[in-house]
């Protein structure tokens, strides 16, 4: 007897179950995301930062903006309700805070995405013991408060709740007053310098009045200073110090939440004094430059000249030197260089250079002192300057033409005039030459033999050098024997030098330098040169004549 065949059971039981857990996850999604959603609450003037109340925003119980979004569209029976609370943990519970803000805060009557609501600085503090005239809350230890949002949304299964809060901080205490400055004196300017009193400080005020004279809070000599010294030129009327006055001097420091402190007390006295930057020393010591020139004056028209001079002349007789150098030049036909390139007659050089600059300023046969000296005390810094040449013809070598300009300073001491003992002045004198140049390098052998990568040169040109001096306050100096701090020196220049072909240690990197780059050849170089810069023996000139060994760098295109 055969057996009944066995029925499958039907597999609808078996796709309901998955099929309502689907549908179960969609009906819940919304909710879930809601619950994780968090309220974001901002001000216009912080963003999502706290918000620092001081005591004078206290006292004018100033409106704060506090401006909330859901981050989710409100559904129908959803309800938002504000607080002020004193944790963050008060908004996000069911039940309402125990402490209320005085008035009450007006309550959203719509439910809506993006809201506001405007509260008072008196409605912050709540219970605060005192209001605005508490004592115990300075800006390190601030008193907290929350603006929360609270919103209740209608759900399937009960009450969903999100929050948001932004923090508020009150420090109705102002800070201790910064120790009286102490001053050292300078040409027409001050140097102060102060301790803070309270960790709170975060930038200062300061006063500077004639002696005697009331002070206006309103009116400083320098404001919003965040470190402990300052140096002015004014006092708090605008007025430039005069030297030999003296005037009272005060601080006042501001904390992070705008609290202002009590000005230093007592008032601390500073007097400017005269002090011989290097022009000042040079003049009252016989100097005849009387300067007057610089960069706006025009008085660089004398380079200017000679560099149309050079020009002109260079144009009207090329064609003559040219014919008498090709003369005397070897007319065979150019041949390989020792990389085995047939390259083509190189027509740039461009060199950088430095040397120790110490200029004979002092060599002026009208001085009765060493002015030079006596502020820069025998230092001689670096002098940096960079050539531009070109490379008009090669004969046997080549015939260069080009320009240079330099830069040079010195910082040393001022003097005091009354004593001629050295003060905290800081006396600078820059100097920039510029230059046009007429030269000869004999590199003839250096490209036909790698054994002997030697390159003698020599140079001569005009120089025109820009020299400006500057007293403690950064200003250029004048003097009161007369003269102005800033002007002209010209003359010429000499050099003799001999340069290294760095090619010659690899031939096969020479030759990735020429064909990746053009630069044919790469040098060290080592010269010696003379510059007379004094206006080629007139009176009236600063000497910045100078000899010295120079190093540097060269390219050529």
């Amino acid at each position: 007897m055969s057996r009944p065949e066995r029925i499958p059971p039907r597999p609808r039981a078996r796709i309901a179950a998955p099929a309502f857990l689907a549908a179960l996850a969609v009906l819940l999604a919304p909710l879930a995301s809601r619950a994780q959603t968090a309220i974001t609450v901002t001000t216009d003037a912080n963003g999502t930062n706290p918000v620092n109340l001081g005591l004078q925003d206290c006292l004018d119980n100033r409106s704060i903006v506090f401006k909330w979004n859901l981050n989710a569209t409100p559904n129908t029976g959803d309800t938002v309700r504000i607080f002020i609370t004193k944790d963050t943990a008060s908004c996000t519970a069911t039940s309402e805070p125990t402490t209320a803000p005085t008035p009450a805060l007006t309550q959203p009557t719509t439910v809506q995405q993006q809201d506001q609501a405007t509260v008072t600085a008196k409605q912050l503090l709540l219970d605060l013991p005192n209001g605005c005239a508490n004592t115990d809350h300075k800006a390190t230890s601030p008193y907290t408060v929350f603006f929360c949002v609270r919103r209740s949304a209608a759900t399937l299964f009960g009450g969903g709740l999100t929050a948001g809060t932004l923090q508020v901080n009150f420090a109705l205490v102002p800070p201790t007053a910064p120790s009286p400055p102490v001053a050292t004196p300078g040409d027409s300017h001050l140097k102060l310098d102060w301790t803070s009193n309270d960790s709170g400080d975060q930038s200062y005020d300061v006063y500077v009045v004639p002696t005697t004279t009331p002070v206006d809070p309103a009116r400083r000599a320098a404001s919003n200073i965040v470190t402990t010294s300052v140096d002015v030129d004014h006092d708090s009327g605008g007025n430039s110090l005069v030297n030999d006055r003296d005037y009272d001097l005060y601080v006042r420091s501001t904390d992070a939440y705008g609290n202002k402190s009590n000005l230093s007390s007592p008032a601390s006295q500073g007097t400017p004094v005269q002090i011989d930057d290097f022009y000042t020393h040079y003049r009252n010591s016989g100097g005849s430059a009387h300067g007057g020139g610089g960069c706006s004056s025009g008085g660089g028209a004398g380079l200017l000249a000679a560099a149309a001079l050079a020009a002109a002349l260079w144009r009207r007789k090329r064609g003559a030197i040219a014919a008498s150098l090709i003369a005397v030049a070897p007319v065979t036909a150019r041949a390989a260089d020792w990389t085995g390139l047939d390259r083509a007659p190189r027509r740039w050089l461009v060199a950088f250079k430095l040397d120790r600059y110490d200029p004979q300023i002092d060599s002026e046969k009208s001085l009765t002192a060493q002015p030079y000296h006596d502020i820069f005390h025998g230092r001689a810094p670096l002098r940096y300057q960079v050539e531009v040449d070109y490379q008009a013809l090669h004969p046997f070598g080549a015939v260069l033409f080009g320009v240079t300009a330099g830069f040079w300073q010195n910082h040393g001491k001022g003097l005091l005039h009354s004593t001629g003992a050295p003060s905290s002045d800081t006396a600078t004198l820059d100097v920039v030459p510029f230059g046009v140049v007429a030269g000869y390098r004999l590199d003839w052998f250096a490209d036909r033999y790698r054994w002997l990568p030697v390159v003698p040169y020599a140079e001569a040109g005009l120089t025109a050098a820009l020299w400006a001096s500057f007293n403690g306050t950064g200003n250029v100096s004048s003097s009161p024997s007369g003269g102005r701090g800033s002007g002209w020196s010209y003359g010429y220049t000499t050099v003799l030098g001999v340069a290294v072909d760095l090619g010659a240690i690899d031939e096969s990197l020479a030759r990735e330098a020429y064909v990746g780059t053009g630069i044919q050849r790469t040098s060290l170089f080592a010269e010696y040169g003379w510059t007379r810069l004094n206006d080629f023996g007139k009176s009236g000139a600063l000497i910045l004549s100078d000899r010295a060994w120079r190093f540097g760098v060269s390219v050529e295109f």
